[in-house]
């Protein structure tokens, strides 16, 4: 249940490994990295439209001179996120009533998308006050 971008792939995607590394334009040592710090993970033996846009990302952040180890901060956060939101549909889960777990979902979804906007405007702010003279 996760906020995806216009341009982030359907996390119902199923990619091989080689998809991905493909489609990510990584090699097998950065997805090891991934992987290894649990940015990426496999289900089964493949891996969901969410890996390639984190792949993608981590690329082009290493490009910045981040590396894996950097981006550990940045999944503990969204972990924490994930887990306050499930609190919060957590009453609708419990919900025996048709439709009670599609509505939780979407819900969460309304959730993730505005704490996406919250966390993107803070981090403009924060920027700008330490950027701008």
């Amino acid at each position: 249940l996760v906020a995806a971008g216009a341009d982030a792939p359907d996390p119902a995607v199923r990619l091989t490994r080689r998809q991905l590394l493909d489609g990510a334009g990584i090699g097998e040592d950065l997805l090891g990295d991934l992987e290894e710090y649990g940015l990426v993970r496999r289900n089964g033996t493949h891996y969901d439209g969410e890996a390639l846009t984190v792949a993608r990302a981590a690329a082009a952040l290493g490009e910045h001179g981040f590396e894996v180890r950097h981006l550990r901060a940045a999944k503990a956060a969204a972990d924490r996120q994930a887990g306050l939101i499930e609190q919060m549909v957590a009453p609708q889960l419990r919900r025996r009533s048709p439709g009670a777990h599609e509505q939780a979902a979407e819900t969460a979804r309304d959730i993730a998308a505005l704490s996406v906007r919250l966390h993107a405007a803070l981090l403009s702010a924060g920027l700008r006050e330490s950027l701008d003279p």
